[in-house]
Protein backbone atom coordinates (compact mmCIF):
# COMPACT_ATOMS: atom_id res chain seq x y z
CA UNK A 1 0.00 0.00 0.00
CA UNK A 2 1.42 3.49 -0.96
CA UNK A 3 2.70 5.97 1.52
CA UNK A 4 -0.29 8.70 2.33
CA UNK A 5 1.12 11.89 1.22
CA UNK A 6 1.19 14.58 4.08
CA UNK A 7 1.32 18.59 4.81
CA UNK A 8 5.16 18.11 5.19
CA UNK A 9 5.49 16.37 1.04
CA UNK A 10 3.30 19.06 -0.30
CA UNK A 11 5.49 21.60 1.29
CA UNK A 12 8.90 19.76 -0.09
CA UNK A 13 7.20 19.79 -3.29
CA UNK A 14 5.84 23.09 -3.54
CA UNK A 15 9.20 24.59 -2.22
CA UNK A 16 7.85 26.80 0.45
CA UNK A 17 7.16 26.34 4.67
CA UNK A 18 4.73 24.19 5.95
CA UNK A 19 2.79 27.17 7.68
CA UNK A 20 2.23 28.30 4.12
CA UNK A 21 0.80 25.22 3.42
CA UNK A 22 -1.42 25.05 6.55
CA UNK A 23 -2.84 28.67 5.04
CA UNK A 24 -3.57 27.75 1.62
CA UNK A 25 -5.59 24.28 2.62
CA UNK A 26 -7.33 26.39 5.27
CA UNK A 27 -7.74 28.96 2.99
CA UNK A 28 -6.24 31.71 5.39
CA UNK A 29 -5.47 35.20 3.59
CA UNK A 30 -2.12 36.50 2.74
CA UNK A 31 -0.32 33.87 0.52
CA UNK A 32 -0.03 35.68 -2.83
CA UNK A 33 -1.55 33.50 -5.65
CA UNK A 34 1.27 32.38 -7.23
CA UNK A 35 2.21 30.71 -4.00
CA UNK A 36 -0.79 29.21 -3.80
CA UNK A 37 -1.07 27.71 -7.42
CA UNK A 38 2.31 26.33 -6.34
CA UNK A 39 1.00 24.21 -3.28
CA UNK A 40 -2.18 23.58 -4.99
CA UNK A 41 -0.49 22.18 -7.69
CA UNK A 42 1.94 19.89 -5.60
CA UNK A 43 -0.96 18.95 -3.38
CA UNK A 44 -2.74 17.62 -6.99
CA UNK A 45 0.46 15.79 -8.00
CA UNK A 46 1.01 14.28 -4.71
CA UNK A 47 -2.71 13.03 -4.24
CA UNK A 48 -3.17 15.03 -1.07
CA UNK A 49 -6.20 14.61 -0.23
CA UNK A 50 -7.38 16.42 2.96
CA UNK A 51 -8.77 14.04 5.73
CA UNK A 52 -12.72 14.49 5.65
CA UNK A 53 -13.88 14.86 8.97
CA UNK A 54 -16.68 13.36 11.08
CA UNK A 55 -19.54 14.88 11.86
CA UNK A 56 -19.57 14.43 15.30
CA UNK A 57 -16.55 15.36 17.37
CA UNK A 58 -15.70 13.39 20.40
CA UNK A 59 -14.08 15.44 23.09
CA UNK A 60 -14.58 13.68 25.64
CA UNK A 61 -17.32 16.24 27.26
CA UNK A 62 -17.66 19.82 27.21
CA UNK A 63 -18.96 22.17 24.88
CA UNK A 64 -21.25 21.07 21.83
CA UNK A 65 -20.83 17.35 20.44
CA UNK A 66 -21.83 18.44 17.38
CA UNK A 67 -18.56 21.27 17.04
CA UNK A 68 -15.45 20.94 15.13
CA UNK A 69 -12.67 20.90 17.42
CA UNK A 70 -9.96 22.80 15.14
CA UNK A 71 -6.65 22.53 16.36
CA UNK A 72 -3.49 24.53 15.73
CA UNK A 73 0.26 23.22 15.88
CA UNK A 74 2.55 25.85 16.44
CA UNK A 75 6.49 24.65 16.40
CA UNK A 76 9.00 27.76 17.48
CA UNK A 77 12.27 28.50 18.21
CA UNK A 78 14.13 26.04 16.26
CA UNK A 79 14.66 25.88 12.33
CA UNK A 80 11.98 25.29 9.56
CA UNK A 81 14.21 21.86 8.84
CA UNK A 82 12.87 20.84 12.05
CA UNK A 83 9.10 20.08 10.58
CA UNK A 84 10.95 17.87 7.73
CA UNK A 85 12.80 15.43 10.61
CA UNK A 86 11.20 12.27 10.19
CA UNK A 87 10.10 11.60 13.73
CA UNK A 88 8.64 15.03 13.97
CA UNK A 89 6.90 14.49 10.64
CA UNK A 90 5.05 11.31 11.49
CA UNK A 91 3.97 12.95 14.55
CA UNK A 92 2.33 15.58 12.82
CA UNK A 93 0.82 13.42 10.05
CA UNK A 94 -0.78 11.65 13.10
CA UNK A 95 -2.35 14.37 14.73
CA UNK A 96 -3.74 15.56 11.53
CA UNK A 97 -5.19 12.45 11.14
CA UNK A 98 -6.41 12.24 14.54
CA UNK A 99 -8.03 15.53 14.58
CA UNK A 100 -9.57 14.73 11.35
CA UNK A 101 -11.44 11.33 13.05
CA UNK A 102 -12.30 13.51 15.99
CA UNK A 103 -13.97 16.07 13.59
CA UNK A 104 -11.88 19.13 12.97
CA UNK A 105 -8.99 20.97 10.97
CA UNK A 106 -5.27 21.02 11.63
CA UNK A 107 -3.69 24.37 10.95
CA UNK A 108 -0.12 25.00 11.45
CA UNK A 109 1.93 27.86 12.10
CA UNK A 110 6.25 27.58 12.39
CA UNK A 111 8.05 30.48 14.17
CA UNK A 112 11.71 29.96 14.17
CA UNK A 113 12.47 33.30 16.20
CA UNK A 114 9.54 32.32 18.21
CA UNK A 115 8.39 36.27 17.65
CA UNK A 116 5.47 35.72 15.40
CA UNK A 117 2.07 35.24 16.50
CA UNK A 118 -0.47 33.03 14.80
CA UNK A 119 -2.83 34.46 12.72
CA UNK A 120 -5.37 31.58 13.70
CA UNK A 121 -5.01 32.60 17.21
CA UNK A 122 -7.49 35.32 16.57
CA UNK A 123 -11.47 34.43 16.12
CA UNK A 124 -11.90 31.57 17.63
CA UNK A 125 -10.25 29.69 14.54
CA UNK A 126 -9.09 26.88 17.30
CA UNK A 127 -9.57 25.68 20.36
CA UNK A 128 -6.19 24.60 21.55
CA UNK A 129 -2.93 24.23 20.74
CA UNK A 130 0.43 21.16 20.35
CA UNK A 131 2.85 23.25 21.31
CA UNK A 132 6.66 22.01 19.59
CA UNK A 133 9.16 23.98 20.86
CA UNK A 134 12.97 23.69 21.09
CA UNK A 135 14.53 21.10 23.44
CA UNK A 136 17.89 23.14 24.31
CA UNK A 137 18.57 26.42 26.16
CA UNK A 138 15.57 28.01 28.40
CA UNK A 139 12.06 30.06 27.70
CA UNK A 140 12.23 33.40 28.31
CA UNK A 141 10.05 35.51 30.73
CA UNK A 142 6.49 34.97 30.48
CA UNK A 143 6.17 38.21 31.52
CA UNK A 144 8.24 39.77 29.06
CA UNK A 145 7.31 37.32 25.52
CA UNK A 146 4.05 38.36 24.21
CA UNK A 147 4.45 34.75 21.63
CA UNK A 148 4.09 32.71 24.80
CA UNK A 149 1.58 34.87 26.39
CA UNK A 150 -0.83 34.74 23.50
CA UNK A 151 -0.41 31.00 23.21
CA UNK A 152 -0.34 30.31 26.85
CA UNK A 153 -4.56 32.19 26.47
CA UNK A 154 -5.63 28.56 24.71
CA UNK A 155 -5.71 24.90 25.97
CA UNK A 156 -2.71 23.39 25.04
CA UNK A 157 -0.04 20.33 25.14
CA UNK A 158 3.54 20.29 24.35
CA UNK A 159 4.90 17.58 22.12
CA UNK A 160 8.12 15.56 22.07
CA UNK A 161 9.82 17.94 25.18
CA UNK A 162 9.48 20.45 26.84
CA UNK A 163 12.26 23.04 28.79
CA UNK A 164 12.50 23.22 32.01
CA UNK A 165 9.90 25.27 34.19
CA UNK A 166 7.68 25.10 30.86
CA UNK A 167 4.17 24.64 32.33
CA UNK A 168 1.63 22.83 31.17
CA UNK A 169 0.85 19.09 29.59
CA UNK A 170 3.23 16.77 27.84
CA UNK A 171 3.36 13.79 25.34
CA UNK A 172 6.81 12.48 24.90
CA UNK A 173 8.35 8.63 24.70
CA UNK A 174 9.11 7.93 27.80
CA UNK A 175 13.15 8.70 27.50
CA UNK A 176 13.41 6.65 31.05
CA UNK A 177 12.32 3.37 29.41
CA UNK A 178 14.54 3.95 26.43
CA UNK A 179 17.88 4.44 28.03
CA UNK A 180 17.16 1.13 30.18
CA UNK A 181 16.68 -0.58 26.66
CA UNK A 182 19.39 0.50 25.34
CA UNK A 183 21.82 -0.72 28.22
CA UNK A 184 20.11 -3.76 28.98
CA UNK A 185 20.56 -4.58 25.15
CA UNK A 186 24.45 -3.55 24.87
CA UNK A 187 24.63 -5.94 28.12
CA UNK A 188 22.43 -8.86 26.77
CA UNK A 189 24.99 -8.91 24.03
CA UNK A 190 27.95 -9.27 26.15
CA UNK A 191 29.07 -5.53 26.10
CA UNK A 192 30.43 -4.49 29.34
CA UNK A 193 32.22 -1.20 28.58
CA UNK A 194 30.04 1.21 26.85
CA UNK A 195 29.34 4.86 25.72
CA UNK A 196 26.83 7.54 25.21
CA UNK A 197 27.90 9.78 22.24
CA UNK A 198 26.22 12.97 22.58
CA UNK A 199 27.31 15.65 20.44
CA UNK A 200 23.49 18.34 21.58
CA UNK A 201 24.99 18.82 25.42
CA UNK A 202 21.79 20.66 27.40
CA UNK A 203 19.13 19.22 24.36
CA UNK A 204 16.97 17.95 26.72
CA UNK A 205 15.70 14.70 25.81
CA UNK A 206 19.16 13.73 24.71
CA UNK A 207 19.67 14.48 28.72
CA UNK A 208 17.19 12.46 30.23
CA UNK A 209 18.14 9.33 27.95
CA UNK A 210 21.81 10.01 28.55
CA UNK A 211 21.14 9.92 32.58
CA UNK A 212 18.87 7.27 32.37
CA UNK A 213 21.22 4.89 29.90
CA UNK A 214 24.25 5.73 32.67
CA UNK A 215 22.33 4.84 35.43
CA UNK A 216 20.76 1.47 34.15
CA UNK A 217 24.34 0.15 32.52
CA UNK A 218 26.31 0.85 35.65
CA UNK A 219 23.30 -1.00 37.73
CA UNK A 220 24.58 -4.02 35.45
CA UNK A 221 28.09 -3.63 35.96
CA UNK A 222 29.14 -2.06 33.20
CA UNK A 223 31.54 0.34 32.74
CA UNK A 224 30.27 3.93 31.02
CA UNK A 225 32.27 6.58 28.65
CA UNK A 226 30.92 9.51 27.99
CA UNK A 227 31.83 11.69 24.64
CA UNK A 228 29.83 14.73 24.86
CA UNK A 229 30.67 18.45 22.78
CA UNK A 230 31.57 20.98 25.13
CA UNK A 231 28.13 22.81 26.65
CA UNK A 232 26.89 25.73 24.40
CA UNK A 233 26.81 28.85 25.66
CA UNK A 234 23.75 31.25 25.05
CA UNK A 235 20.98 30.03 22.64
CA UNK A 236 19.18 32.55 20.54
CA UNK A 237 16.44 31.11 18.00
CA UNK A 238 16.13 29.11 16.21
CA UNK A 239 18.18 26.29 16.97
CA UNK A 240 19.72 24.43 14.49
CA UNK A 241 17.68 21.51 13.57
CA UNK A 242 20.20 19.00 13.10
CA UNK A 243 24.13 18.41 14.50
CA UNK A 244 27.07 19.77 12.53
CA UNK A 245 29.28 16.37 11.49
CA UNK A 246 32.13 18.01 12.79
CA UNK A 247 30.93 17.53 16.33
CA UNK A 248 30.67 13.90 16.03
CA UNK A 249 33.81 13.86 14.20
CA UNK A 250 35.22 15.35 17.14
CA UNK A 251 33.77 12.47 19.41
CA UNK A 252 34.97 9.69 17.76
CA UNK A 253 38.37 10.84 17.86
CA UNK A 254 38.61 11.21 21.19
CA UNK A 255 37.01 7.61 21.34
CA UNK A 256 40.17 6.66 18.99
CA UNK A 257 42.57 8.11 21.39
CA UNK A 258 42.44 5.84 23.70
CA UNK A 259 44.52 2.22 23.52
CA UNK A 260 42.27 -0.39 21.98
CA UNK A 261 41.92 -2.34 24.89
CA UNK A 262 40.37 0.35 26.84
CA UNK A 263 37.96 2.07 24.43
CA UNK A 264 34.24 0.93 24.57
CA UNK A 265 33.07 -1.74 22.51
CA UNK A 266 29.50 0.00 21.89
CA UNK A 267 27.63 3.32 21.52
CA UNK A 268 24.29 4.59 22.34
CA UNK A 269 23.46 7.29 20.12
CA UNK A 270 20.31 9.62 21.29
CA UNK A 271 19.37 10.40 17.44
CA UNK A 272 19.11 8.30 14.06
CA UNK A 273 20.07 11.68 12.34
CA UNK A 274 23.42 11.39 14.61
CA UNK A 275 24.04 7.65 14.07
CA UNK A 276 23.99 8.24 10.37
CA UNK A 277 26.77 10.92 11.07
CA UNK A 278 28.97 8.04 13.12
CA UNK A 279 28.46 5.69 10.74
CA UNK A 280 30.74 8.46 8.54
CA UNK A 281 32.98 9.72 11.25
CA UNK A 282 33.81 5.69 11.75
CA UNK A 283 34.22 4.85 8.28
CA UNK A 284 36.30 7.53 7.47
CA UNK A 285 38.93 6.93 10.28
CA UNK A 286 38.72 3.16 8.68
CA UNK A 287 36.61 1.82 12.50
CA UNK A 288 33.70 -0.70 10.37
CA UNK A 289 30.24 -0.01 12.32
CA UNK A 290 28.67 -2.73 13.78
CA UNK A 291 31.52 -4.71 13.37
CA UNK A 292 34.34 -2.93 14.85
CA UNK A 293 31.89 -1.44 17.41
CA UNK A 294 28.39 -1.60 18.26
CA UNK A 295 25.64 1.21 17.59
CA UNK A 296 22.15 1.49 19.19
CA UNK A 297 20.25 4.43 18.33
CA UNK A 298 16.95 6.27 19.00
CA UNK A 299 14.13 7.30 17.16
CA UNK A 300 13.82 4.53 14.47
CA UNK A 301 13.26 7.35 11.34
CA UNK A 302 12.79 4.98 8.81
CA UNK A 303 13.05 6.77 5.75
CA UNK A 304 16.60 8.35 6.76
CA UNK A 305 18.56 5.22 8.06
CA UNK A 306 17.50 2.66 5.35
CA UNK A 307 20.52 2.92 3.29
CA UNK A 308 22.75 2.24 6.49
CA UNK A 309 24.95 -0.53 6.26
CA UNK A 310 24.87 -2.72 8.64
CA UNK A 311 21.06 -2.07 9.23
CA UNK A 312 20.81 0.56 12.60
CA UNK A 313 19.36 -1.08 15.43
CA UNK A 314 17.57 1.44 17.28
CA UNK A 315 15.02 2.34 19.75
CA UNK A 316 11.03 2.85 18.20
CA UNK A 317 9.97 6.03 20.10
CA UNK A 318 6.26 5.42 18.26
CA UNK A 319 6.25 9.22 17.01
CA UNK A 320 2.40 8.25 15.32
CA UNK A 321 1.26 7.32 19.20
CA UNK A 322 2.35 10.26 20.20
CA UNK A 323 1.10 12.88 18.13
CA UNK A 324 -2.37 10.45 18.47
CA UNK A 325 -1.95 10.35 22.34
CA UNK A 326 -1.24 14.32 21.85
CA UNK A 327 -4.36 15.27 20.30
CA UNK A 328 -6.53 13.40 22.98
CA UNK A 329 -5.47 14.63 25.94
CA UNK A 330 -5.55 18.20 24.39
CA UNK A 331 -9.16 17.44 23.64
CA UNK A 332 -9.54 16.10 27.42
CA UNK A 333 -7.65 19.59 28.31
CA UNK A 334 -9.97 21.76 26.44
CA UNK A 335 -13.32 19.86 27.77
CA UNK A 336 -11.75 20.16 31.38
CA UNK A 337 -10.43 23.84 32.01
CA UNK A 338 -11.64 24.05 35.68
CA UNK A 339 -8.78 21.16 36.15
CA UNK A 340 -5.52 23.05 36.85
CA UNK A 341 -3.11 20.00 37.50
CA UNK A 342 -0.67 19.56 34.86
CA UNK A 343 -0.16 16.26 33.30
CA UNK A 344 2.59 13.92 31.35
CA UNK A 345 1.46 11.06 28.99
CA UNK A 346 4.74 8.66 28.47
CA UNK A 347 4.49 6.49 25.19
CA UNK A 348 6.57 3.18 26.24
CA UNK A 349 9.05 2.73 23.28
CA UNK A 350 10.10 -0.45 21.63
CA UNK A 351 13.73 -1.80 20.77
CA UNK A 352 14.20 -2.61 17.01
CA UNK A 353 16.70 -5.29 16.70
CA UNK A 354 19.30 -4.82 13.64
CA UNK A 355 23.18 -5.62 12.62
CA UNK A 356 24.22 -2.75 14.70
CA UNK A 357 25.26 -3.92 17.78
CA UNK A 358 27.29 -7.08 17.10
CA UNK A 359 27.64 -9.70 20.32
CA UNK A 360 30.74 -8.78 21.94
CA UNK A 361 32.59 -12.39 21.12
CA UNK A 362 32.28 -11.12 17.46
CA UNK A 363 33.96 -7.60 17.08
CA UNK A 364 37.46 -7.78 15.67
Amino acid sequence: MNKQSTISDVAKKAGVALGTVSRVLNDIPGVNDGIREKVLDAARALNYTRLRRRKVARTGGGGREDEPKNVGVVCFGMEDSLVQLPVVSAALQSIESTVAGLGGSLLLSISPKGDRVPAFLSGGRVAGLILKGPNQGELPSLSDNRFLQQLYRLPYVWLMGRLPGAPGDHCNFDTEDAGRIAAAHLYEKGHRHVAFLNPKPGQSQFERVKHSFIEHARWLGCEVDLFESPPPGWRVWPLPAITSPENVGELVARWLSRPVKKRATSFFVPADRTSIQLYAALEARGVRPGRDVGIISCNNEQSIIAGLSPALTTIDVRAAAIGERAVHQLFWRIAHPEDRSSSQVMIQPGLVERDSVPERKDLG
